[in-house]
């Protein structure tokens, strides 16, 4: 018997196909569905995990749930990304479920304490997660290595087992450290040897690395993730736009 959230992904999905929620329409919120199936917040949030998954929805913080496609672009084991603001990145947070599979205190090597700019060998903390869509029996989204710096790893080591969003989100709620900005370089590479059981697929299959540096209003680096996507279950968007032109026609 389908579950609460996969018969309200599936009215909702219909109806969207049927043109009742019409591409380029903010869709109710949350609690307005809630209301109207008669269920909980939360079967209404994974139903739209669902959806936003295979690629019919798109959902921004004050910005509501919009339709993007009238039909399914990706299966359900697969997530679409639009970042354009440190918001859009602490959403995936929330969008997706992590599981955690190790925490170590470990020092740095010297490719990382270059990346990070601390010293060779110092003690920062790495959480190893497998981060996957919430309800979704499918296969994880992605495995994910998060570094923190030895003045947070105490809180992080503390709270992280039972906080749903990013890491990043869990040092500015408790500890009031902001992050300013991220720094991102993606790179395709093949899945290693070691992950791929755990990623459900073959050693080597193609995948995208993505590493963010997270600095502080100083310039500080206090926060390192290097997440690993098998290809067919992560896309990545941007949007592009020309400056406006100085003068002339």
């Amino acid at each position: 018997m389908p579950t609460r959230w996969a018969i309200v992904a599936k009215v909702l999905t219909q109806r969207i196909t049927e043109g009742t929620y019409p591409v380029g329409a903010v869709m109710p919120s949350e609690v307005e569905l809630a209301c109207h199936f008669g269920v909980s917040r939360s079967t209404v949030r994974a139903a739209l995990d669902s959806l936003q998954g295979a690629g019919m929805i798109s959902r921004r913080r004050n910005a509501g749930t919009r339709v993007e496609a009238q039909h399914p672009l990706r299966g359900p084991e697969s997530y679409n990304q639009t970042l354009a603001t440190v918001e859009d990145v602490a959403q995936y947070g929330a969008e997706t479920e992590r599981q955690v599979q190790q925490i170590e205190t470990e020092p740095v090597d010297e490719a990382l304490a270059e990346l990070l700019g601390c010293p060779v060998g110092q003690a920062w903390l790495r959480v190893s997660s497998l981060r996957a869509t919430r309800g979704a029996a499918a296969a994880p989204l992605c495995w994910t290595d998060v570094h923190v710096a030895p003045v947070f790893a105490p809180l992080v080591r503390e709270r992280i087992a039972s906080y749903p969003g990013l890491v990043s989100t869990l040092i500015e709620e408790f500890a009031g450290h902001r992050t300013a900005e991220i720094r991102q370089r993606i790179t395709a590479i093949g899945v290693p040897r070691r992950l791929a059981p755990a990623l459900r697929t073959r050693p080597g299959a193609s995948a995208l690395e993505i590493t963010r540096t997270y600095l502080d209003a100083k310039g500080r680096r206090f926060l390192l993730s290097r997440s690993i996507h098998p290809a067919d279950r992560f896309a990545y968007e941007s949007r592009l736009r020309r400056q406006p032109a100085s003068g002339g026609l």
